[in-house]
């Protein structure tokens, strides 16, 4: 009996201690900004911010606090990441893992209820927690509609077109106030498709954005509750040459910028921010509870009156340096040369740091040479050069790869160009007829001239020399699908419908003369071709031409 009257006392004094302290951390839970705003720009990359004119965003960032290097999810296509940003939550909670997930098509279903088969939403949050909480989205792209229940905003609505978009923004919010207003702006990603990230017209949509951005700011500075606002920009993804939804850093990296009520002003955040700690932010200038389920978090490292310390952090990281020639944005630096030499030239596309480089495929590290100047590299190099600073490497390390024949006779592999509408997938090449044909050095789209850039197929057939016996590895890398077969066998299967993606396979060689085959096809859209091998005494890198032969 003493025992059990102990048990039960100290089951009833910790639950009444618990609940004192429940009403104390709701007690404490203050409202920081009565109107928050995030400004999603599709596909806009922290290096557009970086080479576009955007004074704008340089004024938030100058007024608020900002970090180029936050991160949204894997993959980095558009309706997992947006569904992130408004669900605090990755794809492995909310199960949104493609941009044709629908919530009744979905191979992963949503880790709890929020409303039917949605992953609670800030929106939905908001409206359990707050009822007389206004909130509203206004977006550009009509998928977003297909992310959250249309019940819970207290406005939503699809209005095409950034301008138009934008229009309809400043009207409802001049108007209406709401306390949450999520903005939806998607040309930047358009530019990034037809004209490719990184270029001038990617740029000038970035500046674009920039200037839309700018009406937003002017209606709320107009409005009576600008001294109660934040506003947050941010981004789904990057991306690299025509597409995205690959793993590099370019794609998965994105702007994230605060400034307004009870934001540090001119604030570089060292935090490691990710796109589902957004709503996470949001909720908590709210002064709204975050569900259970979210795994987001707020930036508190941005918000006055937070003394935050930071045991892990983001460092300073300059852009990597920049290796020449460089076929197209996908490939690494160097080339294939036939009986002709190269200048290796290497260019710091930063103010500041030096560059240092290797020539045996080694990392660079503070004691490696540091760039001078262009020089002629005449045989089979592997050049990997990154920046430093202060004695510490503060980027990325990026690579060469200079191959060299003395003449394209007897080298290379058959390809043959096929005409294949719809495709989804590889083709079935025996059931078609090959459009055009020729000798390509290497399994990739340079020097092929292709009847078409969409709906096209391409295989490359030939002998590959293995010069050592062993284990090997092969990779494709493409934007759409591929695959590799070695003596017939499939090694590396990369089909499907997708951005750039890499996939490998290995098994067993012995030395001498192999046959390959490459299959790749692009449906529409980006398209790019990378194969590479790894073995014996070979590290990882573009299977050259010196190896490859039309016969044996």
């Amino acid at each position: 009996m003493k025992y059990t009257f102990r048990r039960n006392f100290a089951a009833y004094f910790w639950a009444v201690l618990g609940t004192a302290l429940l009403f104390s951390c709701g007690a404490e839970q203050k409202q920081l900004a009565k109107h928050v705003i995030i400004i999603g720009v599709d596909g806009m990359s922290p290096d557009g911010i970086r080479n576009a004119e955007t004074p704008n965003m340089d004024q938030m960032v100058v007024m608020g606090s900002s970090s180029m290097v936050a991160r949204g999810v894997l993959p980095t296509v558009s309706s997992p990441n947006w569904a992130s940003l408004i669900m605090g939550a990755s794809p492995a909670q909310h199960g949104v893992t493609s941009n044709d997930w629908r919530k009744d098509k979905n191979n992963i279903p949503t880790q709890v209820s929020g409303t039917t088969a949605f992953f609670p939403t800030i929106f939905k949050v908001a409206k359990d927690q707050q009822p007389d909480l206004k909130t509203a989205i206004i977006y550009d792209w009509g998928g977003f509609g297909n992310l959250f229940d249309h019940s819970n905003p207290t406005h939503q609505e699809h209005a095409e077109g950034e301008e138009n978009t934008t229009e309809r923004v400043v009207e409802y919010f001049t108007k209406e106030k709401p306390n949450f207003l999520f903005v939806h702006l998607d040309h930047v990603d358009h530019a990034g498709h037809s004209e490719g990230h990184g270029t001038p017209a990617y740029y000038e949509s970035v500046e674009k954005a920039d200037q839309l951005i700018g009406k937003i700011m002017t209606a709320v500075a107009s409005s009576d509750v600008s001294d109660e606002t934040v506003i947050i920009v941010t981004s789904d993804h990057g991306g690299v040459g025509m597409g995205h939804g690959g793993e590099s850093l370019a794609e998965i990296e994105i702007p994230w910028i605060a400034y307004g009520k009870n934001i540090k002003q001119g604030k570089a955040l060292r935090s490691a921010i990710n796109t589902y700690d957004t709503p996470a932010t949001s909720a908590y200038l709210l002064g709204l509870e975050i569900p259970q389920p979210w795994i987001g978090k707020p930036v508190l490292e941005a918000i006055e009156g937070e003394d935050v310390t930071l045991k892990y952090f983001t460092s300073e990281r300059l852009q990597q340096p920049q290796i020449t020639p460089k076929v197209d944005v996908y490939s690494d630096g160097g080339g294939l040369f036939v009986g002709e030499s190269a200048s290796l030239q290497i260019k710091n596309p930063n103010s500041t740091g030096i560059v240092r480089y290797t020539l045996d495929g080694t990392i660079p590290t503070s004691s490696s040479a540091e760039y001078q100047g262009a020089f002629e590299i005449t045989e089979y190099t592997i050049v990997k050069a990154a920046m430093f600073k202060d004695g510490a490497r503060v980027s990325q390390v990026e690579s060469g790869f200079f191959r060299f024949i003395p003449s394209e006779k007897g080298h290379g592999l058959k390809y043959a160009v096929y005409e294949v509408d719809e495709m989804k997938r590889l083709p079935v090449f025996s059931d078609f007829v090959p459009v055009a044909k020729g000798v390509a050095l290497e399994p990739t789209l340079d020097r092929i001239a292709l009847t078409r850039e969409s709906q096209v197929a391409i295989t490359f057939e030939g002998y590959i020399h293995i010069e050592r016996a062993g284990y090997y590895s092969f990779f494709t890398k493409s934007d759409d699908g591929s695959k590799l077969f070695i003596d017939g066998q499939e090694v590396v299967n990369n089909d499907g419908d997708h951005g750039i993606t890499e996939k490998s396979g290995s098994l067993s060689l012995s030395k001498g003369f192999h046959k390959i085959k490459v299959e790749y096809f692009n449906g529409g859209g980006g398209s790019w071709l990378g194969t590479y091998y790894q073995g014996p005494g070979i590290q990882k890198q573009p299977i050259p031409g010196s190896s490859l032969f039309i016969s044996q």
